[in-house]
């Protein structure tokens, strides 16, 4: 390609990219570069240049609205800037297919500027920083809150030659952004008719001002990212240039090039940046920090990197800049992953808080939440969806107190303890507060992967006739009682079971967990054990019996499950006792107490006119050898074949 279409960003006082070449805002950068750190022949890695998935969409649009948060009225700037863009197809350096230059580029209406860069950087795989800073060393129109549409025209400087009017082919900030993107790709293809001009690994002598009396200065290229620079901006400052960053140097300084590595550093350096604004601080703000541990995050082409200290960590992002946390936040920080854990970067400086009756305390502000310090000075994580609620219960001066555990969250569940309580999302991610028994068990079961499942309602105090009063509340897999200390589930398959025998005002306060074995599901209640075997109808067992039950080996036992509710059972003494059929016996209560009757006992025992026959009221339990049953009764006793 002709030097037509070679641009320079260079100070010519005749030229009017004079004011845009001299945009570096060094005043408003905590870092300060020296023109003894400029490194002419790697003014950009390939690791850096090549980097396409150097930023997301939301990064770019981020990044252009800290630089111009208020737009002017010509609303041109590019945190605001939307345009149609058309489709182009893939390219290669010869049309060939051979030695791609940019990707298939799918056009879209109403694209905005942060839209438009970063499909440049997909399709071209050229990073997404390269084009905003050319765009800034061209035009100045990255930190341009009003630029005109004749700056934005010509945003990237492309096709605009010093010799000549720039071509209104390439008009338009799409096509300038693309038509950039995809010619510096070129000029790092060896195929390329650019390519020779300077290449890398071999010294060349670059220009230092378009007048050739000027000289030139001669260094190895070591780049392909710096090689293409010097083609697109074939220049290089002069030591007055360089002297004086920033400014200007003499009818000889260029500074397209050396403004191209300025923004990059004041920009996108991560390592130079966050050191630096350490070392600006006040000592009696670091002297607690101790020794550097880590700092291996703060790579070239980090966004955001932390510089890990024995007591503080320091982070350091594109937007936020650089914020810090110390002490026992810092601890409870670096323990929730730091920048790449559940509370991502820094988002404040730590703050008092006043936590009334409850004590003072801190708290420091992060992405995803907060890390509260306690008057005690223990630490813990409260999540964005956590502190909201929180915060509107009052905080640490509300009912809720000040935090005891970590936030817990999954699949868009939170739970966390609280002095006040433990709060936990209900399935429509309202919170609820649980205390007490219901609280403690909730936590001691697995929080939000409790077997109870998620709460429903709130707790509610109930009253039930003589078995006295409670709370109760509904959860997704059943309802919870809570009485005297314990909690415990009626699980939805026992609902109905509990339904059939008259509910708890009948049966009272569940006693334990409900068993489960096979087809057949139990509880235990102040009034007896509930059975539900399969479909079939809940059956109580009384109180009364279940000693006889329990001696009989539980309903795993020789009884098994029971067939029918309990019934009068009287004997010839007067006394009215029960009876209860099981799969393999009965249950029979009399004057002598409950005892269980295996099949075979029962039978005889039947026969012989039961409680009212000869042998009275059983007054032992069945005894069992290897082929028969023996049992003792009031008068006597059976014994019968297995």
């Amino acid at each position: 390609m002709p030097a037509l279409w070679k641009r320079m960003s260079a100070v010519i006082v005749a030229t009017v990219t004079v004011v845009a070449a001299l945009v570096v805002p060094v005043s408003a950068q905590a870092l300060t570069l020296s023109g003894d750190d400029f490194e002419p022949g790697n003014i950009i890695t390939d690791t850096q240049f090549f980097d396409d998935s150097a930023l997301s969409v939301d990064e770019i649009q981020a990044f252009l609205s800290k630089k111009v948060p208020h737009c002017g009225d010509l609303n041109k700037c590019l945190s605001v800037f939307t345009q149609d863009t058309f489709t182009r197809e893939a390219t290669s350096v010869l049309g060939n297919g051979a030695d791609p230059l940019c990707d298939r580029y799918q056009g879209a209406d109403n694209e905005t500027a942060a839209e438009i860069i970063f499909k440049v950087q997909k399709a071209c795989h050229i990073s997404a920083k390269v084009l905003l800073v050319t765009l800034q060393k061209e035009q100045g129109l990255i930190t341009n809150s009003n630029p005109t549409t004749d700056k934005l025209k010509i945003a990237m400087g492309y096709a605009c030659p010093d010799t000549a009017p720039c071509s209104a082919k390439y008009f338009g900030f799409y096509n300038q952004v693309y038509s950039a993107g995809s010619q510096l790709v070129r000029y790092t293809k060896p195929t390329s008719s650019f390519y020779n001009s300077k290449p890398v690994g071999q010294k060349s002598a670059v220009l230092y001002h378009p007048n050739a009396d000027c000289g030139t200065r001669s260094f190895k290229i070591k780049s392909l990212g710096t090689h293409a620079l010097y083609i697109y901006t074939p220049y290089t400052p002069n030591d007055a240039a360089l002297a004086n960053l920033g400014g200007s140097g003499n009818s000889c300084s260029s500074y397209g090039n050396s403004n191209f590595w300025e923004y990059y550093q004041y920009w996108f350096n991560a390592a130079a940046n966050l050191s630096s604004d350490v070392a600006d601080l006040d000592n009696s703000v670091t002297d607690s920090w101790g020794a550097l541990v880590d700092d291996s995050s703060c790579t070239s082409t980090a966004n955001t990197c932390y510089a890990e200290y024995d007591s503080a960590i320091a982070t350091w992002d594109i937007i936020a800049g650089t914020k810090y946390a110390t002490g026992a936040i810092a601890a409870a920080y670096k323990s929730a992953g730091a920048v790449d854990g559940i509370l991502g970067p820094i988002n404040r400086s730590a703050e008092n808080v006043d936590g009334g009756s409850n004590g003072n305390g801190a708290r420091q502000k992060f992405e995803n939440g907060y890390v509260y310090r306690n008057p005690d000075g223990a630490t813990f994580v409260v999540l964005n969806d956590v502190s909201t609620y929180y915060s509107v219960a009052g905080g640490p001066a509300g009912s809720l107190g000040w935090p005891t555990s970590d936030a817990s969250c999954h699949s868009g569940v939170c739970a966390q303890n609280f002095q006040g309580g433990y709060v936990i999302s209900d399935p429509t991610g309202a919170f609820r507060v649980l205390d007490g028994a219901i609280a403690e068990y909730l936590q001691a079961n697995g929080g939000i992967n409790s077997p109870w499942g998620l709460p429903l309602s709130d707790a509610e105090t109930r009253t039930f006739g003589s078995f006295g009063s409670g709370r109760i509340q509904e959860f997704e897999n059943g309802t919870v009682y809570e009485k005297n200390g314990t909690a415990y589930l009626v699980a939805d398959t026992l609902a109905a079971a509990l339904a059939d025998v008259g509910g708890v005002t009948t049966v009272g306060w569940p006693l334990a967990e409900p068993d489960r074995n096979g087809g057949t599901v139990s509880q235990l209640y102040s009034a007896g054990r509930v059975v539900k075997v399969g479909t079939a109808r809940g059956i109580l067992i009384p109180t009364n019996t279940l000693k006889a039950l329990r001696d009989a080996g539980g309903l795993a036992g020789y009884l098994g499950n029971p067939t029918g509710e309990v019934t009068a059972y009287a004997g010839k003494d007067g006394f009215d006792g029960s009876k209860q059929a099981f799969t393999g016996g009965v249950i029979i209560r009399g004057s002598a107490g409950a005892f269980a009757l295996p099949n075979a006992v029962w039978n005889q025992y039947r026969a012989r006119n039961g409680a009212r026959g000869i042998h009275g009221w059983p007054d032992g339990k069945a005894k069992s050898s290897s082929s028969r049953w023996s049992q003792s009764f009031q008068r006597g006793s059976i014994t019968a074949a297995k």
